[in-house]
């Protein structure tokens, strides 16, 4: 019979609602159960697009047996990390300490006050229930020793945060050789072992690179770009980017496909593709965006937009990778024979059969996964982007056959900081392209957006009686910040900039700790062992680095010197840790060239609706650089912002651009906004 998880909302926890494990959700009264049966308590962690999660489920949780070993001996919750970071990032660190690496599935063993004693990844069946088995026997026969791990691990997680400091430009010195150390020159991208894999998108490193300015900087990024765009990691049929590759040559990934990483990977490539003028780049990232407005959008009956899905699944009813597999034969199926013989050359597909790997499961064909890389197309890079832009008439054809397929399951949660990386990505395009569509996309997010805003605080989940409001943890706030900000550039609407100071203000509020910096969550919360701190960028970048983003641009358009004082807070409490680790802080010091250069504006005087304002706001917003503040006079004319004094009243298109203190002289075309911005950044 199904469990307590099958009156869930969350897709995750459904998944796990028809095992014969007694699974609760993460709650006080899990914790209390626990102390009335006098049983430890295991704390699974995973997601619902996870495969090595998938996996454990069908050969421990799934296994009659296997259960009643846990039931008798655990009492088990299962938590979905995406819905709840603040419980994940504990047991996170707690598993790093122990096991020297992390992952998911995350299985956490704690005691009733939550203080893990033992955690690790995934564990094969045959040593799961021995592992279950050996936590209850230390439970009974030695508590004294569980007590005093717990304590060892708890007081770790509860160390005392590195001490702050003042960034230097010595950051960009040990960044540079970090660069050095790790950049794969064979499979451009960055690797941190021997065998440079697995290999993950540097989605937060590769904007600052570009914006850097520095040729070998822009090199690596602009390479890395081009590998994964003509890799396996790439969906280019459906548009949009796999998680990660397990090879070093990104051609075989794990196939979910995740919104927080095709976000930030459309933005990457918008950016880079206007500022290295590749419109190769710039295509990526259409496809990209096209594939989150329509196999992620949820949509109320009537038709309007309720938010991204975070997710869809790297497994499906043929296996993992099959739905996203192309064999000679499939192609030739669709495009006929000739043209998908030529297409299978270009794309280095051959023919090949589903096999069993090191782990017992079958593995992806790797001969049917597209890679432009290892084909011929690209053996002459004259003729490379070309033929990529010969392929993408075949893509609706292509489509539309593999929509027949069995389809992997999606993520339908609509969780406000994944949504609000969506609305920046999506609001950068929109700058770069001419393509309607993105910028009304951005309007219909913003509306979603805002509307979490509730009289009480920002909420996480939906507060619309679907599913229960979920206070807001520091991701939420600080891309959101981001997000409102950055749409405000690429639409020019004040309300966005007054919406983001009220967001930034409770921020401050709820989170802001005595060292400057953010913690993840409010404080009082008794189910937690500590209140956690997130100083690095992961898989999304830390929520106090993105809000430090979206402060400067309040300062940049506002010129209030309140947040950019915050943001030197953030600065300041994360100084240790980015130089330390500045590959893992590039939000942050994304933000800290901001502030270092200081503020840039470019203010466009005239009527909305005269054709040269209109000009003149297009060309300022076709610039790459991510820092320009572009405030239209028409639109915002009632605000007090500083960069507006003495400028209220022009009525003559013109663009009037900033750098700190120092302005150039008004530019009337578009040639000169050119001219000023190339001469500006």
């Amino acid at each position: 019979m199904p469990n307590s998880l099958a009156n869930s909302l969350n897709p995750y926890l459904r998944q796990h609602a028809d095992n014969p494990v007694d699974w609760v959700s993460w709650s006080e009264d899990a914790f209390a159960q626990a102390r009335r049966r006098d049983v430890p308590v295991l704390v699974s962690i995973g997601y619902s697009t996870c495969h090595w999660c998938h996996v454990m489920a069908h050969e421990c949780f799934e296994d009659a047996d296997t259960a009643a070993w846990m039931n008798q001996r655990l009492v088990c919750i299962k938590v979905d990390r995406e819905e709840h970071p603040e419980v994940d990032e504990i047991y996170m660190d707690a598993v790093q300490a122990m096991e020297g690496h992390g992952g998911w599935p995350l299985n956490a063993f704690v005691d009733h006050d939550g203080r893990p004693f033992y955690a690790c990844t995934y564990v094969p069946a045959e040593g799961w229930r021995r592992l279950v088995g050996e936590m209850h026997r230390l439970w009974r026969e030695d508590r004294g020793r569980i007590a005093q791990v717990a304590e060892q691990i708890t007081g770790h997680l509860r160390g005392a945060d590195q001490p702050g400091g003042a960034l230097t430009s010595e950051v960009w010195d040990r960044l540079d050789a970090v660069l050095r150390r790790t950049f794969d020159r064979a499979h451009p991208g960055w690797a941190y072992n021997a065998q440079r894999a697995p290999k993950f998108p540097a989605s937060q490193l590769i904007p600052l690179l570009v914006a850097s300015g520095r040729p070998a900087w822009r090199e690596q990024a602009a390479a890395t770009l081009e590998a994964m765009q003509d890799a396996g990691l790439h969906d280019r049929v459906g548009g949009g980017f796999h998680r990660y590759s397990v090879d070093a040559a990104w051609r075989v990934p794990h196939f979910e496909k995740m919104l927080y990483d095709n976000a930030q990977l459309i933005g990457a490539y918008a950016r880079a593709g206007a500022a290295l003028r590749r419109n190769d780049f710039l295509r990526t990232a259409v496809n990209a965006a096209d594939y989150l407005l329509r196999d992620l959008a949820v949509r109320s009956p009537t038709g309007s937009l309720l938010g991204l899905a975070t997710a869809e699944d790297a497994d499906d009813p043929g296996g993992e990778g099959s739905f996203y597999a192309w064999s000679p034969d499939q192609l030739a199926a669709v495009l006929g024979a000739d043209l998908g013989a030529r297409l299978a050359a270009d794309w280095d597909l051959r023919p090949g059969a589903p096999h069993l790997g090191h782990s017992g499961h079958a593995e992806p064909v790797a001969s049917h996964i597209p890679h432009p890389r290892g084909g011929r197309a690209l053996a002459d890079p004259g003729g490379a982007i070309p033929r990529r832009a010969m392929w993408e008439a075949h893509y609706p054809a292509l489509r539309t056959a593999r929509d027949a397929r069995p389809r992997p399951g999606r993520d339908d949660k609509l969780l406000t900081d994944q949504n609000a990386l969506a609305l920046e990505a999506l609001a950068a395009l929109a700058r770069h392209v001419a393509e309607p569509r993105f910028a009304a996309a951005c309007h219909d997010l913003v509306a979603v957006l805002t509307a979490r805003h509730l009289p009480d605080g920002l909420v996480r989940l939906p507060a619309n009686g679907a599913r229960p409001a979920r206070a807001a943890f520091i991701t939420d706030y600080g891309h959101l910040v981001s997000a409102l900000t950055a749409t405000f550039d690429l639409i020019g609407d004040p309300l966005l900039i007054d919406r983001a100071a009220a967001i930034a203000n409770e921020a401050v509020d709820r989170l802001r700790a005595d060292d400057g910096g953010f913690y993840t969550t409010p404080a009082g919360r008794r189910d937690l062992v500590r209140r956690s701190r997130e100083h690095t960028d992961n898989a999304w970048p830390s929520g106090q680095n993105a809000l430090a983003v979206g402060l400067l641009r309040l300062w940049n358009c506002t010129g209030v010197a309140r947040w950019r004082a915050l943001a030197e807070g953030i600065f300041s409490a994360a100084a240790t840790t980015a130089t330390q680790a500045p590959s893992a802080c590039a939000t942050l010091l994304s933000a800290w060239r901001h502030a270092q250069r200081g503020a840039l504006t470019a203010v466009v005087a005239g009527a909305a609706d005269d054709p040269r304002t209109i000009a003149l706001l297009a060309a300022c917003r076709a610039s790459p650089e991510p820092t320009l503040g572009i405030i239209p006079v028409a639109s915002c004319r009632e605000r007090d912002w500083s960069c507006l004094d003495g400028r209220r009243e022009l009525s003559e298109p013109q663009v009037l651009l900033c750098i700190g203190h120092s302005c150039l002289a008004p530019a009337r075309t578009v040639e000169e906004v050119a001219e000023r911005l190339g001469a500006s950044v």
